[in-house]
């Protein structure tokens, strides 16, 4: 046995939760304990006091919703994207809340919005458009665009 030392935190989730804690509490708890509740809760596009919450099993909103967007973001790999070729699922949930967002516009959103609509990771009910902050992405599309000669 180690010498691993709890966080108030993790106690605080485990007295909520029980001796089930879910796997993307505990690294919710990680993530907030590495940085801070506010940076985590940025990053994930809600409230820090929706953290808290959901960390205290307290949350009125969904967690089905949360779970999900701690996965995309902090457990999830990379994925092939079939417009703009493999990218981290961070990105990806970035991308699917723009196009439900539909605020911005521009090429790379067409191009995203077209691709987006297909594709089996948008689910439209599960995943509100919320505020998340813009990854870095390096936009790079992986099939080439005709241009109709000028006349």
């Amino acid at each position: 046995m180690g010498n691993h030392l709890i966080s108030d935190r993790e106690i605080v989730a485990q007295d909520a939760w029980g001796d089930d804690v879910p796997d993307w509490i505990m690294t919710l708890v990680r993530e907030c304990d590495g940085s801070s509740q506010n940076k985590v809760a940025t990053r994930l596009g809600i409230s820090a006091a929706a953290v808290s919450q959901v960390i205290r099993k307290s949350y009125m909103g969904s967690y089905d919703n949360v779970a999900m967007r701690v996965r995309e973001i902090y457990i999830s790999g990379d994925i092939e994207c079939p417009a703009i070729g493999e990218i981290s699922s961070e990105v990806c949930l970035h991308w699917r809340d723009e196009i439900r967002k539909g605020t911005s516009a521009g090429p790379q959103r067409i191009l995203m919005t077209r691709f987006c609509r297909k594709c089996p990771r948008n689910m439209p009910r599960s995943n509100k458009a919320v505020e998340t902050p813009t990854p870095e992405i390096d936009f790079k599309p992986v099939f080439k665009t005709r241009r109709l000669p000028r006349a």
